[in-house]
């Protein structure tokens, strides 16, 4: 063909293509959805309330914000980038009672990584700390215990295949505390629903934890008048000779209880004998302390928690002894745990360690069941991890329920196989503290479900975060180099082992296999 004749054509083509359609605005995309109809949809009928495209700021790309309804009142939020979909989706717990969407600071890094990332409300609107909407509300309740994170999940997911034409490939789930007991809810009724797991210090609402340590912990600490007996100011100093025992039981001096199980603390070593009151604690105080190492043990000598609070935790007493757990207590006692709400007039003081913890139903939300078959047997991946200086979930009942669940799912290497614990010394409750209080575990998930490479090791980081994030709200494109220090954790029962040098280097440990 004649040269002129291709300039022809190049010609008309330029002279086109301002008259073909305009490329689709994923806004418009996003829009729409508030448009569309779910009200059918299987196990959860939906009701978009609003969609809107929100634009990029900081380090979090533009995404499409969609709130909804699922009947009868289950509120789910769910953020899905514009631009650049990774395929898959996150869907991210919620803290306490819940009552509002306390899981977009863990969306806001999720969509940096290119999740679409779902959260719920747990099927009510209240505060955090607030139980009121549970008064003789079984529905609520329910929705509370297990069905409202189903429900947003079958949602959420629908609303992701709209907005790109496509199912997610893979799914996830990333909580703490209330956050943990989801996940763990999710493995146990809804094995289905996500591919890997993470639950981070579990509420586990079994015998094996709370609600009953927090109205151990509150009770422990009054006289028979209703006056309190330790002062939040001497934490400092019961932390401090708990650290003097124990710090160096893992061979290294870091300011850190590593193996707090294996602690032989004693706290008589501070009792008043010569030395001035501030600096010391009497024999009404030393029983105190005592009784919340040791956790619940009613008169009749029935032991009811794994165990107490484990050295370490004590700088996060203070909830315990100046009453802000008291109200917490009284909104789950008034309104939650009786098959009859016994309602506001209720006070902790009233409960019967002898009588009323046979009394208390929990079925309705509990994550105490150990067997994860179904789970394990669809190829779900879990990851649990636990803050070792947590005082608001203890330690060792996280790790009753893993030793129960691997008697249960036949032995601790078989469980290896789907299903590890991780415990990171000097962590706070889900974040925080002296410690390792980060780590990337939604990247070991990853690895594990998708290419089969099971974490033989989580990276822990000690980093000073403004907001107090954590494994499950990470900061967006972390920088470990901003780490004071860090090291491996590795999954229970291995530790690391200090081999010398500088104990901030990452390089200066090794595996040991079955703790100290």
């Amino acid at each position: 063909m004649p040269k002129l004749s291709f300039l022809f054509i190049a010609m008309a083509v330029v002279a086109w293509l301002p008259h073909l359609p305009a490329a689709a605005d994923p806004s418009d995309d996003c829009r729409a959805i508030a448009k569309r109809d779910f009200s059918q949809l299987d196990e959860a009928p939906t009701v978009i309330t609003s969609a809107s495209a929100v634009a990029a700021q900081g380090d979090v790309p533009a995404y499409c914000r969609v709130q909804g309804i699922v009947a009868p009142q289950v509120g789910f939020e769910l953020h899905m980038p514009l631009l650049e979909w990774n395929g898959k989706f996150l869907f991210q717990g919620c803290g306490a009672m819940c009552g509002q969407m306390l899981g977009l600071q863990g969306c806001a890094e999720a969509v940096t990584r290119g999740y679409a990332c779902a959260t719920t409300d747990m099927g009510h609107k209240s505060l955090p700390y607030d139980g009121k909407w549970a008064y003789n509300n079984l529905v609520a309740e329910r929705d509370f215990g297990h069905r409202a994170t189903h429900v947003a999940t079958v949602a959420g997911k629908a609303v992701t295949h709209v907005l790109y034409g496509n199912a997610p490939q893979t799914s996830y789930f990333r909580g703490c505390s209330t956050g943990g007991r989801q996940a763990l809810v999710a493995a146990q009724r809804y094995p289905s629903d996500f591919d890997g797991i993470i639950g981070g210090a579990p509420a586990l609402y079994t015998l094996l934890g709370p609600p009953l340590q927090l109205f151990w912990g509150m009770t422990a600490n009054l006289r028979e008048d209703g006056t309190r007996i330790l002062s939040e100011k001497k934490l400092p100093l019961l932390h401090a000779a708990a650290l003097d025992a124990c710090d160096e039981s893992d061979g290294v001096k870091d300011g850190l209880i590593s193996s707090p199980q294996t602690c032989t603390f004693d706290p008589s070593v501070l009792q008043c004998e010569g030395r001035t009151r501030d600096s010391c604690l009497s024999r009404e105080e030393l029983n105190v302390v005592r009784k919340l190492y040791s956790g619940a043990q009613p008169d009749n000598g029935f032991k009811i928690l794994a165990n107490g609070q484990w050295p370490g935790s004590e700088l996060g007493w203070s909830s315990y002894l100046n009453g802000g757990n008291y109200e917490f207590g009284n909104e789950i006692l008034r309104y939650l745990v009786f098959s009859i709400d016994p309602g506001p007039e209720y006070d902790v003081s009233q409960f019967d360690w002898n009588t009323d913890p046979q009394r208390m139903d929990l079925s309705h939300i509990t994550a105490g069941n150990p067997n994860l078959g179904p789970f394990r047997d669809g190829g779900g991946k879990l990851i649990m991890f636990q803050g070792m200086a947590d005082s608001a979930i203890i330690g060792s009942g996280t790790e009753a329920y893993y030793k129960m669940m691997s008697d249960t799912m036949g032995g601790a290497d078989e469980t290896m196989r789907f299903a590890r614990l991780f415990h990171f010394p000097g962590m706070d409750h889900c974040r925080g503290g002296a410690g390792l209080n980060h780590a990337d575990l939604l990247s070991a998930l990853e690895d594990w479900v998708e290419d089969g490479s099971a974490p033989e090791h989580a990276m822990g980081y000690h980093v000073e975060f403004e907001n107090g994030e954590g494994p499950i709200a990470p900061p967006a494109n972390f920088d470990p180099s901003s780490a004071k220090f860090s090291r491996p954790v590795y999954p229970f029962p291995a530790v690391p082992e200090f081999t010398g040098g500088d104990w901030r280097d990452p390089s200066n440990y090794r595996k040991r296999e079955n703790g100290y």
